[in-house]
């Protein structure tokens, strides 16, 4: 089971890269979202299962020398290929594919920031004006960057390969071959990404966002409750994507008998919301958050207009990955009435899903809380990525990096917590 785990875990990676879209527009997004959702029904099974015939012992020298080794190359790698195609977009621009607004928009969100300026407000773009829709924590982390001089793309690499050295120090210690390959999976799965979608790492900096995610899907398992608190709330300024499993971990936690944990959560989120977003921002303008959300609707209707253009299945909207390519062929009505069902789609699908992992965890509670925390968590942005009304290639990161700290966790030993009926 274990190593069906370990197979699933390539195919997702596969079926987001290299045979992105191989089996059509429709099979694409079964396949794909079929193996993301086994990934966490297969750890749910694994999990905690005792490894027969394998030692825990301490990893020798040599051992431990291959694994730094694997972990450095690998490293060194993503940042010299990331350098590399980073020097080339600017060397050589005519022959980039593509543009965004995405680093454009965290630029102006900064310097407004640092001049003392209101940063929520309309950006003038040469050919259209945009209307901030980045939550704090997607862009006051560069304020490093343009102190330093720096290039913008440097944080979210540089936190991803964090995150990404933090598992590896939880995990190098894994008994058998898992200790050399599992360790090093987030790094191998990033690479794949890179090297099958260079514009989207030119572009984009989905890597904060990643680590974010990564982050807290690993701290699911911590004996600690900060650790958790912080990835939510980081995850929760940072992205909205979160918002619905937030009040679904919290009533896991209380159905648990964690009720001290559950209030950790929620006041250090509040502490978060309040410090880095209510006070700087929503205190003079509260209708911040509203504003961004309509603009990001205004902005997903132009690109469904695009894609009406487009029938080749290179579409973002048509890229094997979400079920857009079913809402434009399946429901009736003008685009713009296709994207509003399409829309409360998602929204209803979300919620069903969280109130069903919910009802489950009711009725087995037996489950250690962690772990359920964790295969919940995966379970929930599975859908939301899947419905997602602009599922943007680089987005599916996200999902992945989740879907290593399953992969790292499946042999750690079963939590002695356990919840009474």
């Amino acid at each position: 089971m274990r190593q069906l785990l370990f197979i699933l875990c390539i195919t997702e990676v596969l079926l987001a890269s290299w045979l992105i879209n191989t089996t059509g527009i429709y099979l694409s997004v079964l396949l794909f979202n079929a193996v993301s959702l086994s990934i966490a029904f297969v750890w749910l099974r694994v999990a905690g299962m005792p490894l027969a015939h394998v030692p825990t012992t301490t990893p020798t020298r040599i051992r431990q020398a291959i694994q730094w080794v694997l972990f450095g190359g690998l490293s060194w790698f993503i940042v010299a290929q990331l350098k590399h195609i980073w020097w080339y977009a600017i060397t050589y621009p005519g022959t980039v594919k593509g543009s965004s607004d995405v680093i454009p928009q965290i630029q102006t969100l900064v310097t407004r920031f640092l001049s003392h300026q209101p940063p929520y407000q309309v950006i003038h773009f040469s050919t259209y004006n945009l209307y901030p829709t980045y939550l704090p924590f997607q862009w006051l982390p560069y304020i490093a960057t343009e102190w330093l001089h720096k290039d913008y793309r440097w944080i979210p690499t540089l936190s991803l390969l964090a995150v990404c050295a933090y598992f590896f120090l939880r995990t190098r210690k894994l008994p058998g071959w898992w200790g050399l390959t599992v360790p090093v999976w987030p790094l191998v799965a990033w690479c794949a990404c890179i090297l099958n979608d260079n514009n989207s790492y030119i572009f984009s900096v989905e890597g904060l966002i990643a680590a974010y995610y990564f982050y807290t899907a690993i701290s699911t398992s911590s004996h600690r409750i900060w650790p958790l608190a912080v990835g939510v709330a980081l995850c929760l300024l940072s992205r909205y994507s979160i918002i619905f499993w937030v009040p679904l971990a919290l009533a896991i936690l209380f159905m648990a008998s964690q009720r001290k944990n559950a209030w950790t959560i929620a006041l250090v989120s509040l502490v978060f919301f309040l410090v880095c977003y209510w006070w700087p921002f929503l205190r003079t303008d509260g209708n911040i958050f509203l504003n961004g959300y309509q603009y990001h609707t205004h902005a997903a209707l132009g690109e469904w207009q695009r894609d009406l253009a487009i029938h080749n299945g290179s579409a973002n909207l048509r890229n094997g990955l979400g079920f857009t390519s079913f809402a434009l062929a399946l429901l009736p009505g003008t685009i713009q009435e296709v994207l509003t069902t399409y829309r409360i789609l998602h929204l209803a699908l979300c919620g069903i899903t969280v109130v069903a992992l919910g009802l489950y965890f009711y009725r087995h509670r037996h489950i250690p809380v962690q772990r359920y925390l964790l295969f919940s968590f995966k379970v929930y942005l599975t859908v939301f990525y899947a419905f997602i009304q602009l599922p943007y290639k680089y987005l599916f990161l996200v999902p992945i990096m989740v879907s290593c700290a399953l992969l790292g966790s499946m042999l750690a030993p079963a939590t002695t917590t356990r919840t009474t009926h």
